[in-house]
């Protein structure tokens, strides 16, 4: 098992993100804008390959070697922020959703999302320093723990899906002890073709209780710099 480094770019910026309000019939007045309660980090996207394999305990080495001909794979990270509000209203969930494509490939020449991270967490988890992967180029997540309820039901803060399709996602949920507040890292290992050229569009949504209107989705105007990632 190898243990790969968070990758980090102290000049890539982190950007507040705009809500904007979901219209819903049943809401009597439009609803403003929200800001200052959710930030995102620039991804930072960078290759995994049998060098770098070998400058560590060498696990991986054979399975890259043996894609290199038909695949490469990015690791892409990025982080995200949920802050309280000043007038006490809530996050109920929030999701962040990732679409890979590779334009104008056929079907079975488009990236897929060969690894994700965290897939099933029941609190939040200060950012780690450190991922650690499997041969197989799977992510390891130690130290992360969901225990169900008494019920047997799981009450989970974070579950993440989609892995070895082209939209992975991530679904955020304040549980009866644990608000939607702090630091998140997602982490997300991405299998394309050698050679061809790929993005990834990032998209994002929550959902707000409020006293008097109860709840409120939102969606996330992202700026360019988020919307849109290229691999090359």
């Amino acid at each position: 098992m190898t243990s790969v480094d968070q990758p980090t770019d102290a000049t890539a910026p982190t950007y507040d993100i705009d809500l904007v309000p979901t219209l819903l019939l049943q809401t009597p007045t439009p609803q403003p804008l929200l800001t200052g309660r959710i930030s995102l980090g620039t991804p930072v996207v960078r290759p995994l390959n049998a060098t770098q394999a070998a400058e560590g305990d060498g696990d991986w080495v054979e399975f890259l070697e043996s894609q290199a001909d038909q695949y490469d794979y990015l690791l892409l990270n990025l982080v995200c922020s949920f802050r309280p509000s000043p007038d006490g209203t809530p996050f109920v969930d929030a999701g962040i959703g990732i679409r890979l494509e590779a334009p104008g490939e056929p079907a079975d020449r488009q990236p897929i999302a060969w690894s994700i991270s965290p897939k099933k967490q029941a609190l939040p988890v200060t950012p780690s320093a450190q991922l650690s992967l499997t041969a197989k180029l799977m992510f390891v997540e130690a130290g992360v723990e969901y225990t169900p309820q008494q019920d047997g039901r799981e009450e989970l803060f974070v579950v993440g899906m989609g892995e070895r399709d082209s939209d992975p996602e991530w679904r955020f949920s304040a549980t009866a002890g644990t608000p939607l507040v702090g630091d998140e890292s997602l982490a997300l290992i991405v299998r394309v073709p050698t050679g061809v050229p790929a993005r990834a569009h990032i998209t994002m949504a929550a959902t707000v209780k409020q006293r008097r209107l109860g709840l409120i989705p939102y969606r996330a105007e992202l700026p360019p710099a988020l919307r849109t990632i290229d691999f090359r």
